[in-house]
């Protein structure tokens, strides 16, 4: 089992162009929607980067180079009145991803952003036979821990209070997976210097600050207050 740190690069962000979306799901046909992925994201000088899996747009944080996060922080902050940073600058979409054997088995859904590493850190700390909602961005998961396992669920919009006879889709090592989430802290560590880094480099004032809200090493109050 492996833990990757991803964020997404949707195609539409990086191309002025109108190009043709594939008229099937990406379930139907991945290669089709990875080839207008590059499509896209080629007009932006970001075809090196490389999805988790064919037809995703999630890329692993570890394999993004220097000149292509420039660019992507270029489009996050573009239009955001940095005046106000502690108020606009918001976290990259994006969280955790899991692997077994090499398959993805378990990806961040909508509205979930790399924030989402401080549910996961929550985990090890969560009561014993307990079903508890991990925040993912919906649909969401719940986990239990154990007999040194963790368990978790298939996705669902439910809440907890009306997910009745909860089932096991999943179950890893405790030690496993808390491991993992700890090297996945030390690279978002890692993700919010080389923000900063290049934030100052681009002559960005409080580029240490802003690079901790867009990781999430730094949230605002309450952002979890939304969440179901």
């Amino acid at each position: 089992m492996k833990l990757l740190n991803t964020i997404e690069i949707e195609p539409w962000d990086y191309t002025e162009k109108e190009y043709e979306s594939p008229s099937v799901s990406k379930a139907e046909n991945p290669k089709a929607w990875s080839d207008f992925w590059y499509e896209c994201i080629s007009d932006s000088n970001l075809q090196n980067l490389k999805p988790i899996e064919l037809g995703s747009y999630l890329v692993d944080i570890n394999n993004i180079g220097d000149t292509e996060l420039k660019t992507i922080l270029k489009k996050e902050i573009k239009d955001v009145d940095l005046s106000d940073f502690q108020e606009y600058v918001g976290q990259i979409i994006g969280g955790i991803v899991v692997l077994e054997d090499e398959k993805v088995v378990l990806e961040p859904s909508c509205c979930g952003d790399i924030s989402d590493i401080q549910n996961w850190e929550d985990i090890g700390n969560a009561e014993l036979n307990k079903w508890t909602q991990l925040w993912i961005g919906h649909p969401w998961i719940f986990y239990k821990r154990t007999n040194n396992y963790i368990a978790i669920s298939d996705y669902t919009d439910y809440n907890l209070e009306d997910f009745k006879n909860i089932s096991e889709k999943h179950k890893f090592s405790e030690q496993e997976l808390l491991s993992e989430i700890e090297k996945s802290r030390k690279s978002q560590i890692e993700f919010e210097n080389r923000i900063s880094k290049i934030l100052k480099e681009m002559e960005i004032n409080n580029a240490n600050e802003i690079a901790k809200l867009m990781t999430g090493n730094k949230c605002r109050v309450g952002k979890g207050d939304s969440h179901p």
